[in-house]
């Protein structure tokens, strides 16, 4: 089965900013903790002139739109997530992204390759075993936001229109 990582198309015009006003506190978003947080918040962002609101945000957190977190939650329904509306103050623009906690697998097999100061992955191999049926993860320890999708949920996601999003087909052990 193939892997791809998810992650925001940099080449859109996203929102950026994100959490400006500090009202997401980003460490409580763990498996203990999310039930601390409230179900809705309001996070202030910039939108850029033509902005787009890509179907995945990977910057300050993880962020879906309405779309893949249920294709998620398809794959997942135990997954648990909140909902933020980001907004931007000044041309009035918002949309509604859920802050999914995802499992973070120890899956990155002893071929992934590190830079020469060993902080930075440079090609990430992932070991086929430690994944078992997961569709849809975090690497524990990998040095990018994204996410990790099987071949299955990203056709699925394909076929419901998803857009802004880069796919890299990562090699499997």
């Amino acid at each position: 089965m193939k892997f791809f990582s998810l992650e925001a198309d940099e080449k859109n015009k996203n929102p950026f900013n994100i959490n400006k006003n500090r009202a997401l506190d980003i460490r409580l978003l763990q498996q203990g903790n999310i039930k601390r947080m409230s179900m809705w918040n309001i996070v202030e962002m910039e939108f850029p002139m033509e902005g787009f609101f890509p179907d995945l945000i990977c910057s300050p957190c993880i962020m879906l739109s309405e779309m893949l977190v249920k294709t998620v939650v398809m794959y997942h329904p135990e997954i648990p997530y909140k909902a933020i509306k980001l907004w931007d103050r000044k041309s009035g623009a918002n949309a509604t992204y859920y802050l999914p906690i995802l499992d973070e697998l120890e899956c990155m097999s002893d071929q992934t390759e590190f830079n020469s100061v060993g902080n930075r992955v440079v090609r990430l191999v992932l070991d086929r075993r430690k994944i078992g049926s997961k569709a849809v993860f975090r690497i524990k320890g990998f040095d990018r936001n994204c996410i990790i999708g099987r071949l299955d949920f990203v056709e699925s996601i394909l076929r419901r229109g998803a857009g802004g999003i880069r796919l890299t087909e990562i090699d499997i052990d």
